[in-house]
């Protein structure tokens, strides 16, 4: 028996979800997650009272998540009724249409408030990574790292956040995190990285799948314990509160179980646990949204001691428009500034060296008063490396394995752009 934070944790969703392996049909897994989940709950203790890593004895906090789990043992409903709607989207594609099933899923996010997101431009305001196995084409032309070409549609394959046929551009926020979506070993990876401008994405539409619960009550609420101001979790002027706390609950639940795990790898033409984000997917398309933010469903074992803020295993689809004239979406690669190796890379950068070039942006930024186009990437990436810089692969830092020098070389190239655009940069350089 555990605590509601390590309940709710991904690590823990996840072994309840490969309790549910061996079930013939995939509504009936769900119908033991349900079950599991359910049970769960019901045997909490207190965050003070648990063993985990996630402890907490803070007086505030204390009586914040006991509130939390008092009222959510009150509100079961909420719980059942979400997988309930989630099953039965599942049972109508299966069972009569792939639209049925979109138009239901579509009413589900609208009836139940999960539409709103308060993230918006700000955090797809930072580097993303994109790969392909190496094979004979231009490495450093950004057209073959760019989404598959309208010409080759019929290469796109089945993608758990995918449309049939339809090409779209796939992003990962660590050059790990594209190892493990391709199978393929980073020394056999052609990679590109892509900044989008801030200016062109913060006022379009994009949806976050995320373990909401996690994020406020394990990750945001501490921040606030030790404030003048005790945390009062029926305070509604303070989120997370009594009434958003039950939007963070259906939104978790709805993430775990759009990202549950496949039993077997050697998966056929069709995959059950693909049916309910793919649909989601389409819903997304045909209501003017511009992409989707989810989480890797890969493991991460071989990473440890990572900062608890840190979303390297997040990924990020962007939607294509399509052009009968040109085999790329144009438009929309000119809403990102993008890099690929050209040769010249040192490979040797320090975690130091990095930061003290964002320093540096910075200072310019704050004499020059520079857009926002380069200021808030560049606080995103300082907040990348702050969070991972103390996790290890095999007792070896992560910015000093291959994965993080790919990415501090990447990270130079966005410094070194911004700094080529002030005339009076190489004096800094130089004091």
């Amino acid at each position: 028996m555990g605590c509601i934070s390590c309940f709710i944790s991904n690590e823990h969703q996840n072994a309840l979800k490969k309790e549910c392996f061996k079930l013939d049909r995939f509504e009936n897994k769900l119908a033991k997650y349900k079950y599991l989940y359910l049970n769960g709950v019901e045997n909490l203790k207190s965050v003070s009272e648990c063993s985990c890593q996630y402890k907490n004895t803070n007086q505030n906090y204390v009586k914040w998540t006991d509130d939390f789990l008092g009222e959510l043992l009150k509100n079961k409903k909420i719980i059942e009724n979400t997988f309930d709607e989630l099953t039965e989207i599942y049972i109508d594609y299966v069972s009569q249409s792939s639209k049925v099933a979109i138009d239901r899923i579509w009413k589900f996010l609208e009836n139940e408030d999960l539409l709103k997101d308060t993230e918006g431009g700000f955090s797809y305001s930072t580097l993303f990574y994109r790969a392909r196995k190496k094979e004979n084409f231009n490495e450093k032309d950004i057209k073959e790292l760019f989404h598959i070409s309208f010409a080759d549609r019929i290469k796109v394959g089945s993608q758990r956040f995918s449309i049939s046929g339809q090409p779209m551009l796939y992003l990962s926020k660590s050059v790990i995190g594209l190892e493990k979506e391709l199978s393929t070993p980073l020394k056999d990876l052609s990679i590109a990285a892509f900044l989008p401008f801030y200016k062109d994405f913060y006022k379009r539409k994009y949806f976050t799948i995320k373990n909401s619960l996690f994020s406020n009550i394990v990750i945001a609420l501490p921040r606030f314990q030790k404030d003048e101001n005790p945390l009062d979790f029926y305070n509604c002027d303070l989120e997370p509160n009594c009434n958003s706390i039950k939007i963070d609950l259906k939104k978790s639940i709805l993430s775990q179980i759009l990202t549950f795990p496949i039993e077997d790898e050697n998966k056929g033409n069709f995959v059950p646990e693909y049916v309910l984000p793919q649909m989601l997917t389409t819903s997304l398309l045909e209501n003017n949204y511009s992409g989707v933010a989810f989480p890797s469903t890969k493991d991460f074992l071989e990473i440890n001691n990572c900062n608890i803020s840190s979303d390297y295993k997040s990924n990020f689809a962007v939607f294509v428009d399509y052009s009968r004239e040109s085999l790329y979406d144009y438009k929309l690669l000119s809403n990102f500034l993008y890099f690929t190796f050209d040769g010249n890379e040192k490979m040797n950068y320090s975690v130091k060296d990095i930061l003290d070039k964002i320093e540096l942006v910075s200072i310019l930024h704050k004499e020059s008063k520079i857009d926002m186009d380069f200021f808030i990437p560049l606080g995103n990436l300082k907040f990348h490396i702050e969070y991972l810089k103390s996790s290890k692969i095999n007792n070896v830092n992560y910015f000093e394995t291959m994965y993080g020098k790919v990415e501090l070389e990447f990270i130079s190239k966005v410094a070194d752009f911004y700094l080529s655009k002030r005339t009076d940069s190489k004096a800094y350089l130089h004091e």
